[in-house]
């Protein structure tokens, strides 16, 4: 009989590492698991497993598979799936290009003209709660997303809205869970049996993986031991029984980076701006996006070869970009270069005004916490909080992804800058940050969003205008749903502002104040919106401005007895914005 010395020895001394080992190649890997017909979820985390949908391409080009797609959008890396039309239908809250703006892919419209996908438009969080309720194996989950929408009208099959059992009088809405077959993620670090780790923000997150049928085609920037993973456990998402394989792949969320904090052995690495860049021109015309896929895609026999042909000096880019303080030789650059006194253009206007608009309400109406879409309405937001911080008062800044109460850095306008990340004071996903720091019940939170398309109730359609996809709602009907009060922030152009919109992607009843590049409208004590301001110009009064505006309004504008001519930015709010958006991405090209 064994003594207890000898049982704490041979059974509690050493830690118990896994004997399993799942490592494969990523090319059996594909092919051992994937099968045609399948459900497949690419897990958006903040990491895409872009090696993994180039393989996808590899083994499936010239067949028929007829995936079904769910995740946060077709775009980028995903595009070529849709070239090489192996997805069927795909489920998303975005489809189109996101880089430097969202607009529309030419890749999508091609594919949608000629029949070869149907898309399915839902938002970031109804996404997200499909997935988590999937994953937690309950029918559905309740939302407060998608009620009173278009989008939701178009999801009878998944969507409903029924009266609150609790609450007499109040309506809810109800989605049904989806389990995808087959889900692919991108980690940071895995053993050999799967245990991987993952830093926030986290976007997506894992529900995809947890609520995936099969199982889970795992890559990782790097292969580790067990006792590592176990240094890093709070950074953790999906365990190792839901692995169906492993491999080890550098840069496998290329052109997408990778964000690392306090782990020395993982080193972040940036977004490859150029790269994307390239990747949405060569989609304008057909033969030369068949070039560029070839090139990219299909030509590299495997992700080794394909980091090979990027060379090392873009990679090394990627690693200097990913530094928290490189905006700084940036910005440099672009003072360097760039007029302190050039006018405004209109576009810089629009966001200067708007941005004074949130000023003005943050406090007014104790507003703690901003969500903003893509673009103009970040740098209008941006603006509002160097105002107010100037004045004393704090609110947080959020990104949908899962960035909470950052500090803007400049050089990059985009919303998903990585130098932002390290600013955060909380780093967590989309259902958190839309989920319950914007939307829920205690929230005080002012959404800011950008919109294709306004209507006099202020309803907005970012989803299809003339009969024709635009790109999808994204994050917008959440906010717009959800946020004590929504601002808009639009360009204003002939059919844009309408009598009624298409297609109601954002419900206007919490959308307060919509400012364009010509004027402000404001709900005051109705459900329509009426004309408070325009934009001052030189040599143009009150009558003719009022006039202009009128000719680009599809109804029949009321305008307020106490309208206001709308100030001029000041050299600093000017320089200010373009600090943000050096490039012009955004503000438009130069007033003169």
């Amino acid at each position: 009989m064994p003594s207890w010395k000898d049982l704490v020895a041979t059974r509690f001394n050493a830690l118990h590492t896994s004997t399993e080992n799942k490592v494969m190649p990523l090319v059996e890997a594909v092919r051992t698991f994937v099968r045609p017909g399948m459900k497949i979820n690419p897990c958006g985390l903040h990491s895409r497993p872009g090696a993994a949908m180039y393989e996808l391409c590899r083994q499936f080009q010239g067949t028929d598979p007829r995936f079904e797609y769910i995740g946060l959008g077709l775009t980028a890396t995903m595009l070529p799936l849709v070239h090489l039309k192996l997805i069927r239908k795909g489920i998303v809250s975005f489809a189109g290009d996101g880089y430097p703006t969202p607009g529309p892919s030419p890749v999508i419209v091609r594919a949608l003209e000629r029949g070869e996908i149907e898309l399915e438009n839902w938002t970031m969080l109804t996404i997200c709660q499909r997935l988590m309720a999937g994953a937690m194996g309950v029918p559905f989950v309740t939302t407060r997303s998608l009620v009173g929408s278009s989008l939701g009208a178009e999801l009878p099959h998944a969507f409903k809205e029924m009266e609150d059992p609790f609450a007499e009088g109040g309506i809810t809405g109800v989605l049904k869970a989806y389990n995808p077959d087959i889900s692919f993620a991108h980690a940071w670090a895995s053993d050999p049996a799967g245990n991987a780790i993952c830093f926030p923000p986290l976007a997506e997150n894992a529900y995809g993986p947890l609520a995936a049928r099969t199982g889970v085609i795992l890559t990782a920037e790097h292969l580790v031991d067990t006792d590592f993973i176990r240094r890093h456990a709070h950074l953790g998402r999906i365990p190792s029984e839901k692995i169906l394989s492993v491999t080890h792949i550098p840069y496998g969320s290329h052109p997408g980076g990778y964000y690392a904090r306090g782990v020395p052995e993982l080193i972040p690495y940036g977004n490859d701006y150029d790269f994307l860049k390239e990747h949405r021109r060569a989609q304008r015309d057909e033969e030369e996006y068949q070039r560029w896929v070839d090139k990219w895609v299909l030509g590299p026999p495997d992700h080794g070869e394909y980091v090979r042909k990027l060379g090392a000096e873009r990679i090394e880019k990627l690693y200097s970009v990913a530094g928290p303080e490189s905006w700084r030789l940036e910005l440099d650059d672009f003072c360097r270069d760039n007029r302190s006194d050039e006018p405004g253009g209109a576009i810089e206007r629009m966001v200067i005004q708007a941005s004074r608009e949130i000023t003005r309400k943050m406090p007014l109406r104790r507003y703690k916490t901003a969500l903003c879409g893509i673009g103009q309405a970040t740098l209008a937001t941006i603006l509002a909080w160097h105002a107010l911080r100037d004045r004393a008062y704090e609110f947080a800044v959020m990104a949908e992804v899962g960035i909470y109460n950052y500090d803007p850095r400049p050089a990059d306008p985009f919303v998903f800058n990585y130098r932002n990340i390290p600013t955060a004071t909380m780093l967590s996903d989309i259902f958190e940050i839309l989920g319950l720091h914007m939307g829920g019940d205690t929230s005080r939170c002012l959404g800011v969003i950008g919109a294709a398309q306004v209507d006099r109730w202020g309803n907005v359609n970012s989803v299809r205008m003339g009969g024709q996809f635009v790109v999808g709602s994204g994050g917008a009907n959440d906010v717009a749903t959800a946020a004590r009060e929504t601002l808009v922030v639009a360009q204003q152009n002939r059919g844009q502002f309408v009598g009624d919109v298409e297609h109601i992607t954002c419900p206007g009843a919490r959308i307060g104040c919509v400012v364009t590049t010509k004027a402000r409208f404001e709900k005051i004590g109705g459900n329509e919106l009426i004309l408070t301001g325009y934009m001052a110009q030189p040599d143009v009064g009150e009558e003719e401005s009022i006039r202009r505006i009128r000719e680009l309004v599809d109804w029949d504008l009321k305008v307020s007895s106490d309208i206001e001519e709308m100030e001029i930015p000041t050299d600093e709010e000017l320089m200010l914005l373009r600090s943000y958006d050096p490039e012009r991405f955004f503000i438009g090209k130069s007033a003169q």
